[in-house]
């Protein structure tokens, strides 16, 4: 990680991030690893004001986050869709009873899609889970769906719990674009403590103008915190 960035150079990169195609996401990955260390304090802080509360685990994968998570909050609801991973996240929470394990996409709309999995999974399926996705124009995964799985509503299923919501952790393969337009204009953004989104420009190009947009949106809210460069 770039960890000695100077503030003109961060700067620098954010205007850069501006320019059309590769080089502007280019240049917005540059500055997104020129915070690292900042965006992992206020993760650190985050958990530390989650204690005895919700939080949410999007695209949970073996569950190194969401151990994280239940060691401080009250409960945690840890979100997976591809069937292979959701075993390995069962065992591996399994000794966590604040931990509820949801096999399905995180998204806008409930239904059924297509999962994509990495050409590598095959060969190496626990670092291939990494890239599965319900977006088939991620360019780093197959071109036939390996499975179809189960999508959940986040709008909705986070206004029925009818609870606050200190984190959403949301690393969900190109489908947080979508997700955080619609979580930005829905009334439960209220009930959100802090949202940490990893976003993936690199791998679906065509997200790059609608997620510099929504780094626009955010900048300066304070509720809930919202964090565009978790990685």
């Amino acid at each position: 990680m770039s960890q000695g960035a100077s503030p003109f150079q961060r700067w620098k990169y954010r205007m850069l991030s501006h320019l059309p195609g590769h080089r502007g996401v280019h240049y917005l990955h540059k500055d997104t690893r020129a915070r690292w260390p900042e965006d992992q304090a206020e993760f650190a802080a985050a958990l530390a004001d989650a204690k005895g509360g919700n939080c949410e685990d999007l695209g949970a994968n073996l569950g190194v986050m969401t151990r994280k998570m239940a060691a401080v909050a009250e409960t945690v609801y840890a979100f997976e869709p591809d069937p292979w991973t959701v075993e390995k996240l069962q065992d591996a929470v399994r000794d966590l009873p604040n931990v509820t394990v949801v096999e399905a996409a995180a998204g806008v709309i409930d239904g059924v899609m297509p999962l994509y999995r990495s050409a590598k999974f095959d060969h190496d399926p626990e670092k291939g889970s990494l890239s599965a996705t319900v977006i088939a124009e991620k360019t780093n995964v197959q071109e036939t769906p390996a499975a179809e799985v189960k999508q959940i509503d986040l709008p909705r299923y986070l206004s029925d719990l009818d609870r606050d919501i200190a984190i959403v952790k949301m690393d969900i393969e190109g489908g947080e674009v979508s997700l955080m337009e619609a979580l930005l204009d829905h009334p439960v953004l209220a009930r959100i403590g802090h949202i940490f989104v990893e976003t993936h420009e690199t791998r679906v190009p065509a997200l790059a103008p609608r997620s510099i947009a929504l780094r626009r949106r955010v900048r300066g809210m304070t509720r809930p915190r919202i964090c565009m460069d978790w990685d």
